[in-house]
């Protein structure tokens, strides 16, 4: 059997980045999909080697519907990806939405709350971010899944809800923790956060299974050419 030069060598592990926006890809898939570029690559519609160049610093100069289509679906802003003055740490570090008032609360304390959906629970994730970008490009009227004629922050709102339908129930049912780590003040609780970003997970994956039709083919997004230099 021949021998293929190199077989057998440990894998190089990867050199320290030296530009930023190699240091911010790079970060960003790490922290939301494991390093995993082909996973990166399947959710923002980016050819695999054109991110798989970016992430391991061989193309630093990609063109601006390569940058757009990455920010897109981790809803950060092009200059984070680019700019040496703005802070190391992801934007926000996942989605945040709104949903509706806790059911169990005092009626004149009910009001919309925001829930976190952190990055480290990347099933749920990855879920909400594609049923949105879908469901943003269908003609909206009443037929259209889940939001309806629904747009903008209503059409988020209304996908919100949907999807923590089991735990709004549970909530209603009593499940006093049921939404732990939610809410913004939560989030320097590692416990707490680990807690939430698990329970998100598992609620990500029953998704998956549970709507296959809208979520496949979810990079109906156009791949992104690029035409950038290295």
């Amino acid at each position: 059997m021949p021998k293929f030069k190199g077989a057998g060598r440990p894998r190089r592990s990867l050199a320290p980045p030296n530009r930023t926006l190699t240091a911010r890809v790079r970060r960003l898939i790490d922290l939301a999909h494991s390093g995993k570029v082909r996973d990166a690559s399947r959710l923002t519609g980016i050819p695999y080697p054109t991110l798989n160049d970016l992430y391991n610093g061989r193309s630093v100069n990609p063109n601006l519907a390569t940058l757009e289509a990455f920010c897109v679906p981790y809803q950060i802003g092009i200059s984070w990806l680019l700019s040496d003055d703005e802070p190391n740490e992801v934007p926000r570090k996942g989605i945040v939405a709104n949903l509706p008032p806790d059911a169990n609360a005092d009626v004149k304390r009910r009001s919309l709350r925001q829930v976190h959906i952190p990055f480290s629970a990347w099933p749920m994730c990855e879920v909400f971010t594609t049923l949105e970008y879908k469901l943003e490009r269908m003609d909206a009227n009443a037929d259209r899944p889940i939001v309806g004629e629904a747009s903008g922050d209503a059409l988020r709102f209304r996908l919100a809800t949907f999807l923590f339908q089991p735990l709004l129930a549970a909530e209603r049912a009593g499940e006093k923790e049921t939404f732990v780590g939610s809410a913004e003040g939560d989030q320097e609780n590692a416990e707490l956060l680990e807690r939430w970003s698990n329970t998100l997970a598992a609620l990500g994956e029953m998704w998956r299974v549970g709507l296959p039709s809208l979520l496949s083919d979810s990079a109906d997004n156009t791949p992104v050419s690029d035409g950038g230099g290295t």
